[in-house]
């Protein structure tokens, strides 16, 4: 029997809730309940709604960008949307995307209406279907960057939004890498399908992996051994996710993803029915490309260029949460160095780029509106997801308590600098990583002589690092109370670091 949702989607198209969506928004009825997991398709998650006092439903909205870069109209309108609509409430996602809080449907014609001319959407921003595709934020920038993939990722963003009606119907969600940097920021280990660029022989190829993702069923992504050509990445992504649609499990959700389907098949069996679908043959590739390790991905400082317009600084944010005021700052100075706008990176930070002149200046402007450029071992690398009070899985509040982590380590080891990473999840989807960092903190709730609290489960030791030397962290079994857990990591740092 089909899955819950599978029922629900089977009733209606599921694109088709912004009917309803407008005519909420003008007065003329209210979506049903049943009908409202089908906003994800939209970018809408209801808020937690734990606190009674709240009159009004609110939602979270998640903004999607074609290839993560927001020119200086597009954060114009993003910056504007965050103080009028969310409350300043704005955070940046490790899938590049940006995620508005207290959003009424009410609001919603408006905020549409502002994306129009734009590469602003939030359709298919979630939902069952090909997700933002993750890809360097410097592609086309760096001069040590393998390939520019900014024309394959806007070639496939263009192709999943013409067909947006046959691909909005996925098993689930569906999402894919395109890396061309040196230094692997895409994290290509756990993605659906990705394609990472290496040079062959004085030719650039990818090689595909497939099968990645974290959540409770996670999996390292497998290699196809096979390698792929530039002009080709579009039809064998087109092809997976075909097959995806057609084989994809619509009876159980949580088996329901690309990497259940290659468990039972075998890649033998995925790779045939990939060639069946593309007029080539894939190249056989048996040697993993070197890969840089997770500890030294990203782009942080300033990469100043002898290029006009070539320059840029990579900037960290407090673990993704920004206010409506810093981002309009944000804003205020992209304009007035006449950069050329920022671009989203997977660690919840952003790159300013296209900057000419004056970068220094630039530089410390960014650093006197909170925005730094010159990272503490801890802030390098330490993420958290959105949790409470606005997710309804999380079961512990994060970013607030992350912050506080960072700046107890920070003054506790004020000359550290070993690669360090960090993440913390109010609960098991792990949403910020904690599968794949040195030190991982998942929200749980605890028996106390007081009852029941919120705290988090500790996992240690995980990495990414290509398909062999790639861990998952493990958990410790050890979970603590909030008020434990600041000396409890200083101290694992202290004897492991």
């Amino acid at each position: 029997m089909p899955s819950k949702i599978e029922i629900l989607k089977a009733k209606r198209p599921p694109l088709e809730i912004i009917k309803d969506i407008y005519d909420e928004a003008s007065g003329k009825c209210n979506i049903e309940q049943d009908k409202i997991d089908l906003l994800k398709w939209y970018g809408m998650y209801p808020h937690a709604n734990r606190d009674s006092t709240e009159e009004k439903k609110y939602f979270m909205k998640r903004v999607k960008l074609k290839d993560g870069k927001i020119d200086k109209i597009a954060l114009k309108i993003l910056s504007d949307i965050g103080l009028k609509y969310a409350k300043g409430f704005i955070d940046f996602t490790t899938r590049q995307n940006i995620q508005f809080h207290y959003i009424q449907i009410k609001d919603l014609p408006k905020i549409f209406k502002s994306f129009e001319g734009t590469d602003i959407t939030s359709r298919l921003a979630s939902g069952d279907g090909p997700r933002k595709i993750v890809s360097c934020p410097v592609s086309g920038i760096d001069k040590d960057e393998i390939i520019d993939t900014t024309p394959l990722v806007k070639e496939l963003d263009n192709f999943f939004d013409r067909h947006a009606e046959d691909y909005s119907n996925l098993p689930r969600k569906f999402k894919i890498g395109l890396g061309g940097c040196k230094c692997h920021c895409i994290n290509h280990e756990i993605q659906d399908v990705a394609f990472t660029a290496f040079n062959a022989n004085g030719e650039v190829l990818f090689d595909l992996s497939i099968g990645g993702g974290l959540a409770k069923s996670k999996r390292f992504a497998s290699r196809a051994n096979r390698y792929i050509r530039f002009e080709q990445v579009k039809d064998v992504t087109v092809a997976i996710c075909e097959i995806f649609k057609e084989f994809g499990n619509r009876k159980n959700r949580g088996k329901a993803r690309i990497r259940h389907l290659l468990e039972e098949w075998g890649m033998k069996k995925f790779v045939d029915e990939i060639e069946k679908r593309v007029d080539f043959e894939l190249i056989k590739g048996y040697n993993e490309p070197n890969i840089t390790p997770s500890s030294l991905r990203g782009h942080y400082g300033v990469h100043k260029s002898s290029q006009r317009k070539n320059s840029y600084i990579g900037c960290a944010t407090n673990r993704g949460r920004l206010n409506g005021h810093e981002f309009q700052e944000l804003y205020r100075l992209v304009d007035k160095y006449d950069a050329d706008g920022i671009s989203l990176t997977t660690s919840q930070n952003f790159v300013v780029y296209g900057i000419d002149d004056n970068i220094y200046k630039f530089e410390q402007e960014l650093n006197d509106i909170g925005f730094k450029t010159k990272l503490s071992a801890f802030e390098f690398r330490t993420q958290s997801c959105t949790g409470l009070p606005f997710c309804k899985f999380a079961v512990t509040q994060t970013k607030e308590f992350t912050n506080s982590l960072v700046s107890y380590l920070e003054k506790r080891f004020p000359k550290f600098d070993k690669n360090i990473s960090l993440a913390v999840s109010g609960c098991p989807n792990g949403c910020s990583h904690p599968y794949i960092v040195d030190i991982g903190l998942i929200g749980t709730t605890m028996k106390t002589p007081k009852g029941r609290v919120g705290g988090y489960e500790l996992f240690l030791g995980g990495k990414l690092s290509g398909e062999n030397d790639s861990k998952f962290a493990k958990s410790t079994n050890k979970k603590l109370q909030v008020s434990e857990i600041n000396e409890y990591i200083g101290d694992i740092i202290e004897k492991r670091f």
